[in-house]
């Protein structure tokens, strides 16, 4: 996603010793804690959040604390969507993995989901589907580069002394039995696909395993040539032997350009042929990136972006309804957010509408505000510290009003009822 209005990221990675939270006005908090009716759960260590806007909050509206939990202190972190065509989820983008979310008078926490979209076939990558590991929105530029083909291995003593695979990225398996003449017998000529890397035979495959099935067909070295196979033959014996041939995989490199800001990242992996399956490994571990044969120097690209819908995770600890008021105020058990949190990068990102339409593209047609000047300085808080931030301890920009991101369309009322103009986050420990 493009947007003109972007400033460079102003990333604050602040460490602040424990203050005394002075809350902004006594209000009554909403919520039970978790657990059962007879034995509610306290948590140990709660997150209590606090945003104030510049008009009371629109329950028509979207409002939310944006959360990265990938544990990488501020080299990424939650940004808003600027600008179309690939809208996402509708508000934000870059690396974020959690969200509450206020709107029509509800508080909801969420854990975010990536969406893959292959926009370039190339290299033999024909595909892709499932949920990615990596929590960063952006572009994944796979390059196809040396193939090391399966090995080929024999089982049975017979005619075939040897196989060498040239070229054949099917793996599998190659059942062939000879008489006593070292000649082929009818109907015993079959490839088994196998369930990793393997494939249904082309064409002109299929047509020479049929033309050995035949029977009859006294074997040479280039009887399986249109496989990419080599045999080497020794004496006629009658036998039955297995050609039993390995995955094929490719050394790629993968160029990813974060979603917003960062500077692209190049790293190298491998790519399996013929795979339908999710990978382990490879450029983008837990997704699945459906191969057929794969080809030297193609590319193909894949875009990671935040999926329209994501994972309902329950309301917060504790919450506070604005009813009318400007300010929203909310708690979250930290394990919420995931259990061994070592730092969380944060951000709030407020908008009028969500917007999906890939023919939008223009920014100034989104009515959006985020922390900083653009959106886009979302803060690192150490979580084994406990602490109040506020905004005023912001090391780079102070939140205010009047942000550049709110000139879409809209009335004033509605511009600043998403005009973020202060905020306190505070982490402490309940027991």
């Amino acid at each position: 996603m493009t947007s003109a209005r972007r400033s460079p990221p102003a990333l604050r990675c602040l460490c602040l010793a424990l203050v005394v939270v002075a809350a902004a006005g006594a209000l009554p908090l909403t919520g039970c804690a978790r657990g059962g009716e007879l034995a509610p759960v306290v948590p140990e260590v709660v997150l209590e959040v606090l945003v104030q806007f510049a008009r009371a909050i629109n329950d028509a509206f979207y409002y939310y604390a944006a959360f990265d939990t990938d544990g990488d202190f501020g080299a990424d972190g939650p940004l808003p969507v600027a600008a179309g065509p690939r809208w996402g989820n509708g508000w934000g983008t870059g690396s974020l993995t959690h969200f509450v979310e206020y709107h029509q008078g509800r508080y909801e926490l969420f854990r975010v989901n990536l969406r893959p979209v292959l926009t370039q076939a190339g290299g033999g990558v024909i595909g892709v589907a499932g949920v990615p590991d990596s929590t960063d929105a952006g572009t994944h530029t796979i390059t196809v580069g040396v193939l090391s083909f399966g090995p080929a291995t024999l089982t049975g003593a017979g005619t075939i002394t040897g196989v060498t695979n040239d070229s054949f990225q099917a793996a599998g398996e190659i059942t062939i039995e000879t008489d006593a003449a070292g000649d082929t017998v009818a109907g015993s000529v079959a490839f088994t696909p196998a369930a990793a890397g393997g494939r249904a035979l082309t064409a002109a495959e299929q047509a020479a395993l049929d033309a050995l099935n035949a029977g009859g067909v006294t074997l040479a070295a280039n009887s399986l040539a249109a496989l990419g196979l080599t045999l080497t033959i020794g004496a006629p014996a009658a036998a039955t032997q297995t050609i039993t041939i390995d995955q094929t995989t490719a050394d790629v490199t993968d160029r990813f350009v974060p979603e917003g800001f960062g500077a692209p990242v190049v790293s190298p992996s491998t790519l399996p042929a013929n795979n339908n399956a999710p990978l382990a490994g490879g450029p983008i571990p837990g997704m699945t990136i459906r191969t057929g044969d794969l080809v030297t120097g193609g590319v193909a690209v894949i875009v990671l972006e935040t999926d329209a819908t994501a994972t309902p995770l329950g309301q917060p600890y504790e919450f506070v309804l604005p009813e009318g008021a400007d300010t929203l105020r909310f708690t979250l058990d930290l394990e919420q957010l995931g259990v061994g949190l070592d730092n969380l990068s944060i951000n709030f990102i407020a908008t009028t509408e969500l917007i999906f339409d890939p023919t939008v593209v223009n920014a100034d047609q989104n009515v959006y505000d985020g922390l900083g000047n653009f959106g886009n300085d979302y803060f690192t808080l150490q979580t084994n510290q406990f602490q109040t931030i506020r905004n005023q301890d912001a090391i780079v920009s102070v939140e205010g009003a009047g942000d550049p991101t709110l000139v879409g369309p809209g009335t004033q009322e509605d511009r600043d009822s998403v005009d973020i103009v202060d905020w306190q986050i505070t982490l402490r420990r309940l027991r």
